[in-house]
């Protein structure tokens, strides 16, 4: 596979996307979600991948969109009278919240520097995100006189509350990882010359574990979130816990709880 602004390559049971436009601070353009798309899908069919990773090349994780490849033509689009539409990738049928949520393997931001606007909403809906000493975040749309896109306006006030998540998107101020961590944006702050390393471990960490467990375990916590009905909270659990007890996978966990051996779940 030939990318232009990716990297993609098989890392033992990880698929590991690199944002490669180092000399932009990884910018982000149409293109490049397109080919991230592509290395997802190829992870997705590929059964000797389990998770998939995605990181940045350089000193930044993404920029931003990139100001000359994106905001640039599309205001001189509007300016010719031209329709001006979101990418189909984005907000198509399909969009990218919805691309991730629906990915049948768990997916991984190792965020190695700087993310700012859908730097950082481009990776919302992964489902872990860790990132280096180094990393910082901005809400920057403010400053480019948008407004937050992919969700982002319900998920980050989601992940770290009504209050903090205005004061950042008002502010568009830089977040620095460590805030980051104790508001809950991210799970783990590791130096970055470990980050990459513990993404893949996290990465074999989850190959290990049973793959339609983990479909049903993110399907519950998305669903059930914001849900205050407690009961058809429960409800959901109890059946999935019925196609969970019926699965090959939790009676190869009771037989090697019997065995005294670890289970193992991929074949």
């Amino acid at each position: 596979m030939g990318y232009e602004q990716i990297l993609f390559e098989q890392r033992g049971s990880v698929g590991l996307i690199t944002l490669n436009r180092p000399e932009k601070l990884n910018a982000w353009t149409s293109h490049m979600m397109v080919e991230m798309r592509s290395a997802i899908d190829h992870c997705m069919a590929e059964p000797s991948i389990a998770a998939v990773v995605v990181t940045g090349a350089g000193r930044a994780f993404c920029a931003g969109a990139d100001i000359g490849g994106e905001f640039q033509a599309r205001a001189q689009k509007r300016e010719r009278g031209e329709p001006d539409r979101e990418p189909e990738a984005a907000t198509g049928e399909n969009d990218w919240v919805t691309y991730l949520r629906n990915l049948p393997k768990p997916t991984i931001a190792a965020i190695n520097g700087t993310a700012v606007g859908i730097g950082v909403t481009q990776v919302l809906p992964m489902d872990i995100r860790i990132a280096s000493e180094q990393a910082k975040f901005g809400m920057f749309f403010v400053r480019m006189g948008l407004v937050p896109e992919l969700a982002s306006s319900a998920l980050l006030p989601q992940m770290i509350g009504s209050a903090r998540a205005l004061e950042w998107c008002l502010t568009g101020r830089l977040v620095p990882a460590a805030e980051a961590r104790e508001a809950g944006l991210i799970s783990e702050v590791v130096p970055g010359d470990k980050l990459l390393d513990r993404a893949l471990e996290l990465g074999e960490q989850l190959a290990n574990n049973s793959a339609p467990s983990m479909v049903m375990i993110r399907e519950l916590l998305r669903v059930n979130g914001t849900q205050s009905d407690t009961k058809l909270a429960m409800r959901r659990e109890g059946e999935a816990l019925q196609k969970a007890y019926a699965s090959p996978e939790h009676k190869e966990a009771i037989a090697a709880f019997f065995e005294k051996r670890p289970p193992v779940f991929r074949r």
